[in-house]
């Protein structure tokens, strides 16, 4: 089965995630001084972003790769409540089954970032457990739902926050294998007995040396912790996601295999196990092959650790990523997310970072040109192609003559050429913003004040570049020529 064929069966699926809700909280800005009150950095505050995290991100992760999701939960009766279930409801994941309770309030990581990098994190929570009349109310709601419209799989997420007791986690085990539906854990805390009869459980290289006592160091200590972690939990699969060392696992009775990570600059770790668990359960659900689907996990997580914060993936930009992965130039195609931290990073080195675009269908001299003109104006390259589906929205059957594929495959062998981004939409003005170029460079086909992103690059200092196009040379009349020289 291919691929594609497994991504476009996420929509289908049904999900009931359960576990430690919490509120993220991320603050960035810029640090210039030390504060004279103590030798700590002052941080110029200049944006806040919210979003769910523990168990709503997991939720968040499986929505956006496409599937329906149910979240259960217990959560404060504050104003962080009110805010994260107005997040949770506008990616339209399903809330019904979250309780709210005074007695606790609700969780939140409240994250400090300059530059790129988290300096402090605040927290506020109370780990303890919850009453048992508060984990039985949160079980009916469980069979209620599970009664009405049963989900394929249940996750649960234990974040170690006092909802996931020993014997509540029995309980939920219990339910879905009275209702045949599969269970996956993303554990916490030395206890993975408590998650014994789940089918699959993914703790990370941290939590699996807790649990075993012994740090996992080379092939045969993780043949040793894979083992005694499936011997604990009688978990049909184990894996542990490892970082940079990729995710090794297992399945009962069978042999260790490890998929490596790709190389590259991790920018932030949140929330990576909870994207590796929502594109591993998904792809389990939707392929017959396990090495697969922790194939696809692994990417979902290379994805989300090159950005700052808790994030989430989507089909698009797995498709994306692994067309990138698969394709001989890969130093050169990067995704939407990647290409725009490639040029932050570079204009912080004081390069120019210069952008234009088109579908580039039937390479030519006017092409080439365009290109080569565009490249003085600054130190960088970055071209946006249309792809395929784009291309033929825009000019219509047959087109495009040439494939994405073989289109990147040109423009990737061109030593003017630094960066390509494939782009879906019918403008690349989502790009442009993504990416806030120092200058956008068109041919002289197109007037200054209809290039698209004018308005937006001038808003911030950039400016958009014409240079003159070989008259009498386009894909158009290409084509017309040939039709005549073959009538």
């Amino acid at each position: 089965m291919s691929i594609t064929s497994v991504l476009e069966k996420f929509k289908s699926l049904r999900v009931f995630v359960i576990g430690d809700i919490m509120l993220d909280k991320f603050i960035s800005g810029t640090v210039q001084r030390i504060s004279t009150e103590a030798p700590v950095p002052i941080l110029l505050a200049a944006h806040e972003r919210l979003s769910p995290g523990g168990s709503g991100n997991v939720a968040a992760n499986l929505k956006s790769l496409g599937s329906s999701v149910g979240l259960f939960g217990v959560i404060g009766k504050d104003h962080d409540s009110e805010t994260l279930l107005s997040l949770l409801k506008e990616l339209q994941i399903e809330v019904e089954g979250i309780i709210r309770n005074p007695d606790k309030p609700t969780i939140t990581k409240t994250r400090l970032i300059a530059d790129n990098q988290q300096i402090a994190r605040v927290d506020r929570e109370n780990p303890f457990p919850w009453p048992d009349q508060i984990t039985d109310t949160l079980l009916d709601l469980l069979k209620s739902s599970v009664n009405e419209n049963p989900p394929q799989i249940i996750i649960i997420s234990d974040y170690a926050k006092g909802l996931i007791t020993d014997k509540f986690s029995t309980e939920l085990i219990q339910l879905a294998k009275d209702n045949a539906i599969l269970v996956a854990v993303d554990p916490k805390g030395r206890d993975f007995a408590k998650y014994s009869g789940t089918d699959v459980i993914t703790p990370n290289r941290s939590e699996a040396e807790a649990l075993c006592g012994f740090p996992i160091n080379d092939e045969n200590s993780l043949n040793k912790a894979l083992r005694e972690i499936a011997g604990i939990t009688q978990a049909d699969t184990v894996l542990i996601t490892r970082g940079k060392d990729g995710i090794s696992f297992m399945e009962q009775g069978g042999g260790v295999k490890t998929v490596s990570s790709e190389a590259r600059e991790v920018f932030d770790v949140t929330g990576a196990g909870d994207t590796v668990l929502s594109a591993f359960v998904l792809s389990y659900l939707s392929s017959d092959s396990l090495e697969e689907s922790v194939k696809i996990a692994n990417i979902a997580a290379g994805l989300v650790v090159s950005r700052v914060g808790t994030s989430t993936v989507t089909v698009e930009e797995l498709e994306d990523e692994i067309r990138r992965l698969d394709s001989k130039h890969n130093e050169k195609l990067l995704t939407k997310y990647q290409i725009s931290d490639v040029a932050a990073a570079k204009r912080q080195q004081g390069k120019k970072i210069v952008f234009t675009n088109g579908c580039f269908d039937l390479f030519h001299y006017g092409h080439l040109t365009l290109l080569n003109e565009s490249r003085r104006f600054g130190d960088i390259l970055i071209v946006g192609i249309n792809n395929d589906s784009s291309v033929k929205r825009l000019k219509g059957n047959p087109r495009p003559l040439v494939s994405q594929n073989d289109r990147v495959a040109v423009l990737c062998a061109l030593e003017c050429v630094d960066y390509i981004v494939l782009f879906g939409e019918d403008t690349p003005l989502e790009l442009i913003k993504t990416l806030r170029p120092d200058v956008i460079v068109k041919g002289s086909d197109y007037h200054p004040d209809s290039v698209v992103g004018k308005d937006f690059v001038e808003s911030y200092g950039g400016k958009v570049e014409i240079v003159p196009i070989v008259e009498g040379l386009s894909t158009s009349q290409l084509i017309d020529k040939i039709r005549e020289n073959s009538s």
